[in-house]
């Protein structure tokens, strides 16, 4: 490829490949610790980080199952979340019908979450069990870590990072999807910058050597 072309291509945006997977399911969960059994989900399907539909499910605490102190660190660090469900089986069938949605609106959408283990990883798997006939070949694959994204991008995967107003509180779990599909889209354009900036430093350097 000549110099000229490759600076045609870049000026029409054909040498960077659209995300092959997007738009993204992106969730959040709250359970009962690291290990106990989730009582809320929220998320949604995002493109670019656009919100293209929300949902919000929970059911009462008590219902969860998993340890004492960390049903009490539950009840003071996580907002008061409306009930939509009896149950934690009730919550996850609900997930499972979102998740089903989207992919039938949008054919190859793939699912994300920020440092999905364990719990988010958890929570898919407990959907998965709970109808394993039926949901066994149905799950995310891949199940993508937006930490791991954000990590290549540059990004420090750890830091606490400031929020917007639609990302508020902390713990809230559609407040914590909306601010993980933004990092997620934050991650994403900065890898397509670098990409840029290497298209076109090895068109300049090509056109360096030419006679």
């Amino acid at each position: 490829m000549t110099p000229e072309q490759l600076a045609d291509q870049l000026a029409a945006g054909t040498l960077l490949s659209p995300s092959p997977c997007s738009p993204f399911f992106v969730f959040d969960v709250e359970s009962v610790g690291l290990h106990g059994e989730a009582f809320a989900v929220a998320g949604g399907v995002y493109i670019n980080t656009a919100a293209q539909s929300e949902f919000r499910f929970c059911c009462p605490l008590e219902e969860a199952k998993g340890d004492d102190d960390d049903r009490e660190w539950v009840k003071s660090n996580v907002p008061v979340i409306e009930i939509t469900h009896r149950n934690p089986a009730a919550v996850r069938e609900a997930f499972w019908s979102e998740w089903e949605k989207a992919k039938k609106k949008y054919p190859g959408i793939t699912m994300a979450g920020e440092c999905i283990w364990p719990v988010e990883a958890g929570f898919v798997a407990a959907c998965i069990r709970q109808e394993i006939a039926d949901r066994k070949w149905s799950g995310p694959y891949p199940f993508h870590e937006i930490a791991s994204v954000m990590l290549a991008a540059g990004m420090d995967p750890m830091a606490t990072y400031e929020r917007e107003e639609s990302e508020k509180p902390a713990h809230e779990p559609l407040a914590d999807a909306r601010q993980s599909a933004r990092l997620l889209a934050t991650a994403l354009r900065s890898l397509a910058m670098t990409e840029r900036s290497n298209i076109m430093s090895t068109a300049l350097n090509a056109s360096k050597k030419q006679p």
